[in-house]
């Protein structure tokens, strides 16, 4: 797993592709970026000011905008209205934006809106009509001035099955960590995580690593594992990661596999071998992120990996209903192209209109800190850190908060949030600069590393929907190298143990 920090871009209010379309909201306009496009010509062309649609879209970096993009523009001035391509000849509708549903299609949603597909094709600059997918974010003609119901299921289609039944228990806060025990000396990792008194690990499981040919799994290695896990009374989170080269359609970084049943039916043998044993799956990582979802077949996509974690619940479940499912945990960023990221909070918004709720026994989340204090929040200007420290998601506490407004909003209130990854790394006792991207952890002392787990734990602890905490991490200086940046994060350092680790290891309970 890597812990490459993403460069905010965007916080964008509304997502859609398409041509050029501004359409009235109240007293405030929406425009489609085009190609070529910069703010400064769209604030002439709007009788407005660069700074006006900066603050009104949350931009950070004005000089990057990106077509597709849909900007608010903020009233005042005179408007210049571009004009789309009309349905009737002489009449520009007035435009609104359509969620697709599962079942629809382009044919389906011109009728809803009385337009035609090549209409709606031109609109999003969809190539293939017969491509799109649940989830996405169209721009219509609005019938009535308002998009109509959601549409009944296409005839012939199938509806998502109900998800089977699930005995697993709701688990509150607790304390947790990330381990990576392949090649290292298990039992040394065993013993300092009973020190640490950590009571969930975290093992990341490489599906490529353990699956080389379809259906001939390594058992051995995973039973080692589950074994010197079990052998010292904690519980198991396995995180199970990028497909192997047989199973996907790309071999560009990682990915999900072309057919998301091969997941499915690794995960469910892990379930069905390890029942009783591992106690939670959580399915895939930083899914929003184009490094670990590059796929040909799947795009970036909420509704792609609800997708994938529909079956993975229904495989996990079947095997052991008590297994905890937890969705993956998305990396923090407003980069928001739908190309190379899609913001968590938005990314999150789908995955609950894609039936999160129904297919997950807790949301897995990445609250981390970069350099700024846990119980800090956007955007204060914290001294000592002069970068990182301008947008939500580079706060511990924001994202949970964020997360839950986002949980709660989808009636979805009684799950708990997991943070399957946090931490704060530092470069102090490397004897190096940081390396490229990650010039943030210089602004983070050894002792500064240790305040600030410590003080995210007993956060953690007194919020009332945070469920376990597992720290990003112990080993991985041995594991992955001192130049590692994962190395950066862990309690033992390349010089030993830091001073987090015995921080961690007193801390109160």
């Amino acid at each position: 797993m890597r812990r490459a920090p993403i460069v905010i871009l965007l916080v964008i209010l509304l997502l859609s592709i398409g041509g050029a379309i501004a359409s009235a909201q109240g007293q405030q306009q929406t425009y489609v970026v085009q190609r070529g496009d910069n703010l400064t010509r769209i604030a002439q062309q709007y009788g407005t000011t660069v700074n006006a649609i900066v603050q009104a879209n949350g931009i950070v970096n004005p000089n990057l905008i990106f077509p597709g993009q849909v900007l608010v523009i903020p009233a005042g001035g005179a408007v210049v209205t571009p004009v789309p391509t009309p349905t009737t000849p002489g009449q520009p509708p007035e435009t609104c934006t359509y969620v697709v549903q599962r079942g629809d299609t382009l044919f389906r949603i011109s009728l809803r809106f009385g337009t035609t597909v090549n209409t709606l094709a031109s609109f999003n600059n969809i190539a293939n009509p017969n491509l799109i997918f649940a989830g996405q974010t169209l721009v219509v003609p609005c019938a009535g001035g308002a998009p109509l119901p959601p549409a009944t299921p296409a005839p012939g289609t199938t509806p998502a099955p109900p998800a089977p039944p699930s005995t697993s228990p709701s688990v509150g806060f607790a304390y947790g960590i990330q381990v990576h025990l392949p090649g290292q000396n298990q039992s040394q990792v065993a013993s300092q995580i009973t020190e640490l008194r950590m009571q969930w690990v975290k093992q990341q499981i490489e599906w490529k690593v353990y699956e080389t040919s379809q259906g001939n799994i390594d058992w051995g290695a995973l039973d080692q594992m589950v074994n010197t896990l079990d052998s010292i009374g904690v519980r198991i989170l396995f995180s199970v990661v990028k497909a192997p080269a047989w199973a996907r359609d790309s071999n560009v970084e990682d990915g999900p596999p072309a057919d998301f049943q091969t997941y499915a039916n690794f995960v469910g043998a892990l379930a069905q071998r390890y029942r009783g044993r591992v106690d939670a799956y959580e399915i895939w990582n930083e899914q929003n992120l184009r490094r670990e979802w590059n796929s040909r077949s799947h795009p970036i996509s909420a509704a792609q990996y609800m997708e994938m974690l529909r079956l993975a619940y229904n495989a996990i479940k079947a095997a052991d209903p008590a297994a905890i499912v937890v969705s993956g945990g998305l990396a923090p960023t407003g980069f928001n192209d739908g190309v190379n990221a899609i913001d968590d909070r938005v990314y999150l918004q789908g995955m609950y209109a894609n039936g999160l709720a129904r297919y997950s026994d807790a949301i897995g989340a990445h609250p981390n800190g970069w350099a700024n204090p846990p119980d800090s929040v956007c955007c204060n200007n914290t001294p000592g850190v002069p970068t990182h420290d301008d947008h939500p998601s580079f706060f511990f506490l924001q994202t949970l908060q964020d997360y839950r407004r986002i949980m709660v909003a989808a009636g979805d209130s009684q799950t708990f949030i997991w943070a399957t990854e946090f931490g704060w790394g530092t470069n102090a006792d490397t004897g190096s600069a940081p390396p490229a991207g990650y010039e943030f952890v210089a602004y983070t002392s050894l002792d500064k590393q240790a305040t600030y787990i410590v003080r995210a734990y007993a956060l953690g602890r007194s919020l009332n929907y945070v469920g376990p905490m597992l720290l990003w991490n112990l080993n991985f200086c041995q594991a992955a190298g001192a130049a590692s940046e994962q190395c950066l994060w862990a309690l033992v350092g390349p010089t030993g143990a830091r001073p987090a680790y015995a921080a961690v290891r007193d801390m109160p309970r």
